[in-house]
């Protein structure tokens, strides 16, 4: 937030982030200045002034409202207009992150917790939970958070309809411009929401967006085509909550979910984007802590061997070349699925992981010497 001098504050005033507080301002009362708004100078401000707006005056007014749609700040001439804009906004933000969940019930309230310390009742951004029929205190933790905040919805499924199935569920509940796919698990990092809704206000034309939690912090980098987004991503495309998707550009795809059983749905939802608007960006920002919470059922050695390669060769031809795909799949065992497998088999389930990749592996020239490594892992 950026405020300047002589502004007079009297009473319990709450700035939201990214604000702005002309000079010679007055405030007023117990109200709050939301989130990336703007008080021009010589305001007197006595009441709520709502997120992302602009007022002036005395008493100061609506001027401008952020409208999402067109991604521009729109003059309004009156209250009345103002609230328009504002309930067209309500029904549809910016961003909707969307949490599946399953009997994680101490993980989503800490997931919760770091979305809602900083968003609060964002009008921008909603929170959209889909419970897949828990059966501990999951219930009761939704149910506090929508009893304490506006633009956060939850269904509950009658029956699991299984992990994989709800990810794409809740994703598909989004009503925001944008949808984020989250980890219950996974935590926002303090300062990092904010940032993230900047990105995608410029860049409104991009169908995916990556938060690149590897390579440090540096200005994000907009990109276009499958090649691109395949050398700049790699494995780490497939991490859920790194995830988010243009909606409009989501629900154009013709069969979405088509590897719903390779664990990399998800993976296959980007691509199949790509292929109909090529544009993308990514956010080099390391914005996530981690609860850690792992699926003993889930195969591991399927997804590395056999459900990721199997997408890229989906889009052979169509966005990705042979040489390509034949890299990544080198490189992803050497570079990501290796050292996995090293820093991993005590604590997962890798009983069968030198079998599978015989199974998906043993026609390539390096199936040797990368059987022989693993081998020498296991020993070890």
């Amino acid at each position: 937030m950026l405020i300047h001098s002589n502004v007079r504050i009297e009473g319990e005033v709450t700035v939201g982030e990214g604000s702005w507080i002309g000079a010679n301002c007055q405030l007023s009362g117990n109200i709050r200045i939301g989130a990336g708004s703007v008080v021009k100078a010589n305001s007197i401000v006595l009441d709520n002034v709502p997120d992302y707006c602009v007022v002036s005056g005395n008493p100061a007014a609506v001027v401008q409202v952020y409208e999402i749609s067109s991604g521009s700040w729109v003059e309004v001439s009156d209250n009345k207009q103002a609230q328009a804009l504002l309930n067209a906004r309500s029904r549809l933000p910016l961003l909707s992150i969307c949490i599946p969940t399953f009997n994680r019930a101490a993980y989503l309230d800490t997931c919760l917790q770091s979305i809602y310390s900083q968003i609060g009742n964002n009008e921008l951004i909603e929170v959209v939970v889909s419970d897949n029929a828990s059966t501990d205190a999951t219930p009761e933790i939704i149910d506090k958070y929508k009893s304490l905040y506006s633009n956060m919805r939850a269904v509950r499924n009658d029956t699991n309809i299984g992990g994989d199935p709800n990810i794409f569920y809740v994703t598909t509940l989004g009503r925001g411009k944008f949808v984020k796919m989250q980890g219950d698990d996974d935590y926002f990092v303090a300062g990092k929401i904010m940032p993230l809704l900047h990105l995608l206000h410029s860049h409104p034309e991009c169908g995916v967006i990556h938060i690149s939690l590897i390579n440090g912090s540096r200005p994000p980098g907009a990109g276009s085509g499958m090649s691109n987004f395949l050398a700049a991503t790699t494995l780490y495309a497939a991490f859920i909550s790194s995830i988010v998707l243009r909606r409009e550009d989501l629900e154009n795809i013709e069969n979405p979910t088509l590897f719903m059983t390779s664990k990399f749905n998800q993976l296959y939802l980007q691509y199949s984007i790509l292929k109909n608007n090529p544009h993308f960006c990514i956010m080099y920002n390391s914005m996530f802590s981690y609860g850690g919470a792992y699926n003993v059922k889930y195969s591991f050695a399927e997804v590395f061997f056999n459900g990721y390669p199997s997408i890229l060769s989906h889009f052979l031809g169509t966005g990705l070349t042979a040489g390509e795909i034949a890299r990544e799949k080198r490189q992803t065992l050497y570079n990501y699925t290796i050292p996995w497998f090293r820093n991993n088999k005590a604590t997962v389930s890798t009983d069968e992981f030198e079998e599978v990749y015989t199974k998906y592996y043993q026609e390539e020239p390096y199936y040797e010497d990368a059987l022989a490594i693993m081998t020498a892992i296991r020993q070890s």
